[in-house]
């Protein structure tokens, strides 16, 4: 065996051009795999670390929709089809695996301060949220459950907010002014949030934070509520939770169409499904690379037996069976895809770090994957490689030392 290895390499190194355009195919595809996985995974980790990074069990509940004529969906709702902050007061009272709730009215308004103005998304919420969300302050203080009772018109605001209002970083005790066609309110800065990047369905660093009592009729002048927000008490009870929720929203509905339940479980779940679905994909149409780098190799082999042909005639004039030859051919090409698929794995990690650092997306290079791609790369060498040195295998000794 390592007789043959010795005599692989010294057929490999003796064309060294024709190695290294034939293992380009493999190189290229075992690039390609490694690359768009590990951005896959990469993407997968970032959307799973942010929905982990708000806290855990939280349940958003939001509207459904009604259906119009001959199974059409209707979006134009009827006051009794919407949420209202009766709604997420019935939880607290009847949802006892329920620990947190607050009704969430959502919407765009201009900021402004003196002569800086900036478009933000006002969020009226109880002050629960901030436990809920696990949001950090920078500076100043939360609003409270007095403030919230007292429907006091204070404000916790997002690091972007803060800085494009207030330049100079001296934004607690401020009042700004936010407005939109209909109206123009007041509002006195108490806090300032860390930086968090979205985070679900919101993005607090372009938020305005406010009392729901406040907002309500100064601000939305209106009813219902966008959604309701809750959080489990613990993740052993967040299915039961959901199911109690579900319980006091059918109450009210008679029908599953008219809202919607949604638990960061289940978007965790939907997260992974949707990305190994896509890590699959995209792996499978990289996976064409190696397809196309394994005809490279078979064809290259084929031309490879062609040229020693009197070489295999003189190999078994003395003595070499079937098997010696069929093995060294197969060892040949094994050699070029396994060399290849390792060569093709780092340049998949530095392709991958550049991509991270160029394209600022996260990426994520598991070992899992490098030994895939590998595995891959040398069964891909194995596969095409049996035809030439079958072919290599068959030659009859005496046709093979007539050839010219």
């Amino acid at each position: 065996m390592l007789e043959m290895l010795k005599e692989a390499f010294r057929s490999i190194s003796a064309n060294k051009m024709r190695t290294a355009l034939s293992m380009i195919g493999i190189i290229i595809g075992v690039a390609a795999v490694i690359a768009v996985v590990s951005v896959a995974e990469g993407t997968s980790a970032s959307i799973r670390e942010n929905l982990s990074a708000i806290g855990s069990n939280l349940i958003m509940v939001s509207p459904g929709f009604t259906r119009g004529g001959g199974g059409r969906v209707s979006t134009s709702l009827s006051d009794s089809d919407l949420l209202t902050k009766d709604d997420a007061d019935k939880i607290v009272q009847l949802c006892p695996s329920v620990v947190y709730v607050t009704p969430l009215q959502q919407g765009n308004f201009i900021a402004q301060y003196e002569r800086q103005n900036t478009m933000s998304t006002v969020l009226a919420v109880y002050p629960d949220i901030f436990n809920m969300m696990n949001l950090q302050l920078a500076q100043g203080e939360y609003f409270t459950d007095d403030d919230e009772n007292s429907r006091k018109r204070v404000a916790v605001i997002g690091k972007e907010v803060a800085e494009e209002l207030f330049p100079d970083g001296d934004a607690i005790g401020k009042t700004i002014k936010i407005a939109s066609q209909s109206t123009r309110q007041n509002f006195r800065v108490i806090g300032v949030l860390e930086k968090s990047g979205t985070l679900l369905f919101i993005n607090p660093d372009r938020s305005i934070i406010v009392p729901f009592s406040a907002a309500e009729q100064r601000l939305f002048r209106r009813s219902y509520v966008s959604s309701i927000v809750a959080q489990a008490s613990s993740e052993e009870v967040a299915t039961q939770a959901v199911n109690e929720i579900d319980a006091v929203m059918f109450s009210k509905f008679q029908d599953t169409e008219k809202y919607r339940i949604v638990s960061q479980e289940a978007m965790l779940e939907t997260v992974n499904q949707t990305m190994a679905l896509l890590s699959f994909m995209l792996g499978s149409i990289a996976g064409i690379s190696l397809l196309v780098g394994g005809i490279g190799i078979m064809n290259i082999m084929l031309v490879t037996v062609t040229e020693r042909t009197r070489e295999i005639g003189v190999r078994k004039a003395v003595g070499a069976n079937r098997r010696h030859i069929l093995m060294q051919f197969l060892l040949e090409s094994i050699i070029l895809t396994f060399v290849a698929g390792i060569i093709g794995v780092v340049a998949g990690i530095l392709l991958s770090r550049l991509v991270a650092v160029v394209g600022s997306i996260q990426t994520a290079v598991t070992p899992v994957v490098v030994l895939i791609a590998v595995a891959i790369s040398t069964a891909v060498g194995i596969t095409f490689g049996v035809f030439p040195a079958m072919k290599a295998s068959k030659m009859n000794p005496v046709e093979a030392l007539r050839y010219e």
